[in-house]
């Protein structure tokens, strides 16, 4: 028997008890791997009611016995969409691809279960998680190698993998949840939904249930699922939030466990276990990307080379101001061997330290930093893992996300989804959320977005003038990025100027290697030179910036010689890479360094240097407009926007008829305060220059969260 109870502590007790016979409880050791498989579709193709001997060798014919037949096999796979979910299989041939349509989000409809059978004796029990069905028919639509499609219809969907761990890495990828243990079951009853004809009466020998034990990916949370496709086949899942225990078995055939639930996340006075989501040993680790030859090229995406990681420590009461007491950064990560600079409060305590040759990938930084944090003695905040609350993440692209959010489950596909709207940013961020999640369990982790800023944009603004069914069915609008700065900037400056942030008007512009400018009125962002994209608006130092959308097809004159029609194939990632890496002032000079840039008298250099200010001084013109004159300031921020006074200097004067002028002086001075002064004092528009700080105000936006509170 196992049994398990739910309960919320502090609550009233609901008692859900499972209690059911084990027949056989297999182990299997999960593998990073996708098997190819084979996929039995149900309609006028071939019907397969059991998988006795005559089917276990079974392929997949399409149009059998008809001048279509053909074989099909299925390789890897990739779970894309949110609203509308799909699985793209990967055939034989570049081409060839197979997509399943799942139609609903009804558990039974979109979740894959064990097939039942009394015809596999003697199959031994964890080889039966090969054979998956789905309750309802499914839309299969299948593109031959030729890009021409030859099915489109609804038909019943049962698949057979090649391996055990094919099947679970598909399911956990259906689900978005791993799965981490299974058990066959003759009977079934649970207090809440008693013993029912969808739950017992499976008779006739190597009959089974399947009961799953699930763990979400990325909340930590688990579920358990059970599922029999007999009679009215009900499908019930029940969540678990806490583990109090570890699966312990006596046998194969016998096991026993008690599992004590929490119905909630218990709070820090609760007991000594309250830091604790789960205890279960093992971790399975979330779903990736590669840029191996055998995944769908539609899988693949550009990558970017992570130099440094930089995480700073807060402190901070409810609605109150954060404090940093600690940061540490690690360097060199592409030129090792890499470097440790580590600060408590305002005390420096290693400034460039070398470390060890193996911290080589961010993973290793971040292990690096925590590892740093907790073995200070003199850091009293930070003694355990268990000490970190919150960590909070900068995300670029947020998509319709107007606030910060707890990442969960659907959070974090929904922003996976995005990352190719960013692919220099997202799938990176994404991967230090894995790193967290896995190195502090206990930890909430929250998601700021560079986007949220931007949600206030009018539609006129936002709308791009295409087929809105497109624009809508694809989220294509105009977003806009470095929202979490431009949010510091504005609460920063409306201080300064002793002004309500509701009725603050200003022009900022955060230039630094990735630059852009922002029309803030009424404390709230109007206009912005991002779009859809980072790479649309100004120059940077790897980024075009805004260029027409058809220079990409004339880049290289072999394309450029090329028929519409022999172009049809090439891909998009490719010409992302070249705006968002290959591109800006490093194209034009070599160097990424803006600093290199300005001093130069080199013609490439110069000309670098122009064309960033000229494209600045338009959107500042273009705001101005666009803000009716009524400016209250005209705000430099960011690397080069705080330290390049040559830059500033540029730009103040080609806009100097719309009333800016710099003082010289003051222009030229160290930059000591958040908000300094840089105009003349008889100029009829002010010119301030801010620190911003991005990470203080991804603190700040967490201690302002409600629900991080509760």
């Amino acid at each position: 028997q196992i049994a398990l109870d739910c309960y919320q502590r502090q609550h009233v007790v609901l008692g859900l008890i499972f209690y059911f016979v084990v027949s056989r409880s297999p182990a299997y050791i999960w593998k990073d791997v996708r098997q190819s498989s084979r996929l039995n579709l149900d309609s006028n193709l071939r019907y397969i009611d059991n998988f006795s001997s005559n089917h276990r060798r079974y392929r997949r014919i399409l149009f059998q016995d008809t001048p279509d037949e053909r074989v099909v096999y299925l390789g890897p796979w990739e779970v894309v969409g949110s609203e509308q979910r799909r699985v793209l299989w990967q055939g034989s041939y570049q081409n060839e691809l197979l997509e399943h349509y799942l139609p609903s989000d009804i558990p039974s409809d979109i979740y894959p279960h064990t097939l039942h059978s009394r015809h596999r004796p003697y199959y031994d029990a964890s080889d039966m998680e090969r054979y998956l069905t789905f309750q309802e028919p499914h839309r299969i639509r299948y593109t031959t190698d030729e890009g021409v499609c030859i099915h489109d219809q609804y038909v019943t969907i049962r698949y057979e993998f090649t391996t055990v761990e094919s099947s679970v890495r598909f399911q956990g990828d259906l689900r978005r949840k791993d799965l981490i243990d299974f058990y066959d079951a003759d009977v079934v009853w649970t207090n809440v939904h008693g013993r029912t004809d969808g739950f017992g009466k499976v008779k006739g020998i190597g009959a089974i249930q399947r009961l799953k034990l699930w763990r979400d990916r990325y909340t930590t949370f688990h579920s358990l699922s059970v599922f029999a496709n007999k009679t009215d086949g009900q499908y019930r899942e029940y969540d678990i939030h806490c583990f109090d225990g570890e699966l312990r078995g006596r046998d194969d055939r016998a096991k026993q466990l008690r599992l004590n639930a929490s119905g909630r996340r218990p709070s820090s006075g609760d007991d000594h276990h309250s830091h604790r989501r789960f205890s279960l040993p093992h971790r399975i680790r979330s779903r990736t990307r590669t840029n191996e030859s055998s995944e769908p090229r539609s899988m693949q995406q550009p990558t970017l080379d992570i130099r440094s990681v930089k995480i700073s420590v807060y402190t901070a009461d409810k609605n109150a101001e954060p404090r940093q007491i600690a940061e540490a950064s690690v360097g060199g990560l592409t030129a090792p061997p890499a470097t440790l600079a580590y600060s408590r409060g305002s005390e420096k305590v290693l400034k460039a330290k070398e470390v060890s040759e193996s911290v080589k990938t961010q993973g290793d930084a971040f292990d690096l930093i925590l590892k740093t944090f907790i073995n200070d003695s003199e850091l009293k905040e930070i003694s355990s893992k268990e000490d970190i609350a919150i960590a909070s993440h900068r995300i670029v692209h947020g998509g319709d996300y107007d606030r910060s959010q707890v990442i969960t489950q659907d959070t974090y596909h929904h922003l996976e989804e995005l990352s190719d709207l960013a692919p220099l940013h997202n799938g990176v961020a994404l991967s230090i959320v894995d790193t967290c999640i896995s190195a502090l369990p206990s930890t909430v982790n929250v998601a700021c977005f560079d986007s949220q800023f931007h949600q206030t944009l009018p539609p006129h603004i936002y709308t791009y003038p295409i087929d809105p069914k497109i624009a809508n069915s694809n989220r294509l609008r105009k977003y806009g990025f470095h929202g979490i700065s431009y949010a510091f900037i504005t609460r920063s400056v409306a201080n300064y100027l002793q002004k309500d942030v509701t009725s603050l008007n200003m022009i900022a512009l955060h230039l630094g290697s990735g630059a852009s400018a922002c029309a803030i009125k009424g404390g709230k962002s109007w206009d912005t030179s991002m779009g859809l994209t980072p790479l649309a608006g100004l120059p940077g130092a790897t980024r075009s910036g805004s260029v027409d959308p058809s220079l990409v097809f004339h880049y290289a004159s072999d394309v450029g010689k090329l028929s519409p029609a022999s172009t049809k194939h090439l891909h998009i990632s490719r010409a992302e890479e070249i705006l968002n890496k290959e591109s800006g002032w490093k194209s034009m000079t070599g160097t990424t360094n803006f600093g290199v840039v300005a001093d130069s008298d080199e013609p490439s250099h110069r000309l670098a240097f122009d064309i960033f200010v000229d494209r600045i001084a338009a959107f500042v013109g273009s705001y101005f407009v666009t803000l009716e004159g009524r400016v209250d300031a005209l705000v430099f921020a960011g690397g080069i926007g705080e330290h390049s006074a040559k830059l500033r200097s540029a730009v103040v004067n080609r806009v100097a008829c719309l009333g800016f002028a710099l003082n010289d002086a003051s222009n030229q001075e160290p930059i000591k305060d958040i908000v300094q002064e840089l105009g003349e004092r008889d100029a009829s528009q002010r010119v301030l220059v801010c620190q911003t700080d991005e990470q203080l105000e991804m603190a700040r936006l967490c201690a302002e969260k409600e629900d991080i509170w509760e």
